[in-house]
């Protein structure tokens, strides 16, 4: 009678550690997945997402520019990527800025977060010395990266264009 009680504890210890095991596997599972959806976008055009950042926020009161300022400003070349939006401040102080690479592969984007990087850093340095509402805005900036978009804003309220642009994609 006794060795029957154990075996019955036992096999339950067992069924709890398969439940349990299943149950993470599971969970892992579910984790992975929506890693990889938060990673991920459609395949939308650029004029799409300008479409939409022109309707849904005062991006109009910026100057759009071409990929020559983009190549100016940026350093980008356009044509080595699928397309692009990028509007400047009409200020000649203003550092507001939005950018929108789609590159024609995710591995492509690396470049397009160095010459990000290296605009904020730049600008940073021309307003450390007398520009402090210029530089709260560019240690404020937002770069964002999903599937083969990169997403670059400064502003006054940056989110407010990346919640637009995450919308799109």
């Amino acid at each position: 009678m006794m060795n029957e009680t154990k075996k019955n504890e036992i096999l339950a210890r067992i069924t709890d550690s398969r439940v349990t095991k299943i149950i993470l596997i599971l969970l892992l599972i579910g984790f992975l997945a929506a890693v990889y959806h938060m990673n991920s976008a459609k395949d939308v055009s650029v004029s799409r997402i300008d479409d939409a950042l022109r309707s849904e926020t005062k991006i109009k009161s910026m100057q759009k520019c071409s990929s020559r300022q983009l190549m100016q400003f940026m350093g980008l070349n356009a044509s080595h990527y699928d397309g692009f939006l990028y509007y400047r401040s009409r200020e000649a102080l203003g550092v507001d800025e939005v950018l929108v690479v789609k590159a024609r592969q995710k591995s492509d984007l690396s470049a397009v977060e160095d010459a990000v990087e290296d605009r904020i850093d730049n600008q940073i340095r021309t307003y450390e010395g007398y520009g402090p509402e210029q530089v709260s805005r560019l240690q404020n900036a937002v770069v964002t990266k999903r599937g083969n978009f990169l997403f670059y804003a400064t502003a006054k309220d940056p989110s407010v264009y990346e919640e637009v642009f995450l919308h799109v994609i």
